[in-house]
């Protein structure tokens, strides 16, 4: 009896260490299964919480950020220079030229002036000069050019002045012409299409192959 009493010991023994062994295999299966549940729901809310920052730093594509603000008191007329003078701007008068008289005609001095207290303007060049009546009619031909002097750019201020030199021929040296009193001068600026009148009575040809004006460039005083 005692004999198989120790015999059965060991077996059991074993028994119990094969259930235990048994046993922790299956806890160990069972852990590794939650653990890799575990980490796929890990994964899922680590990918979900990256996202969202990922998304929202991303700029628009295409997006173009607005322009600065041009700074005030830049660029217009500032940049550009002064405006050039228009016949809106000027007034005019004929002046005598000491010593301008001769036995052909005479020289005066055509003066511009900036009349329009809104600033300084600009222009070069030569004026177009022609005779009117007193209807307001242009009287024979426009004046021709003197290249006496070199066109250069004046700058004139309110009340500042330019000049051109003005011949003018005695009407009666040219037999053919048909006399016609005049009562004042058309004038265009240069490179302006509109114009001012200046009185200045004198005589002119009606007939517009004869030249006898002569307008020089417009130089400062």
């Amino acid at each position: 009896m005692n004999n198989r009493n120790a015999a059965s010991r060991p077996a059991s023994a074993s028994r119990r260490a094969l259930s235990l062994l048994a046993l922790l295999a299956l806890s160990g299966s069972a852990l590794a299964g939650c653990g890799s549940r575990d980490d796929d729901g890990g994964g899922d809310a680590t990918a979900s919480s990256s996202a969202s920052p990922s998304a929202s730093a991303t700029p628009t594509v295409g997006a173009t950020p607005a322009p600065a603000t041009s700074p005030a008191g830049t660029g217009g007329a500032a940049a550009t220079g002064p405006a050039l003078c228009t016949a809106d701007m000027l007034s005019g008068t004929v002046e005598d030229i000491p010593g301008g008289a001769s036995a052909g005609g005479v020289a005066r001095a055509l003066v511009l002036t900036n009349a329009s207290g809104g600033g300084a303007c600009t222009m070069m060049g030569y004026p177009g000069v022609s005779y009117l009546d007193a209807a307001g009619q242009q009287v024979g031909a426009a004046a021709g050019r003197l290249d006496d002097v070199a066109a250069t750019p004046v700058t004139l201020e309110p009340g500042q002045s330019a000049a051109a030199e003005l011949r003018e021929t005695v009407a009666q040296k040219y037999g053919e012409c048909q006399v016609q009193d005049t009562a004042s001068l058309l004038v265009y600026p240069p490179e302006d299409t509109t114009s001012l009148t200046v009185a200045y009575p004198s005589t002119g040809c009606l007939n517009g192959d004869i030249e006898l004006l002569q307008v020089g460039a417009l130089q400062a005083r």
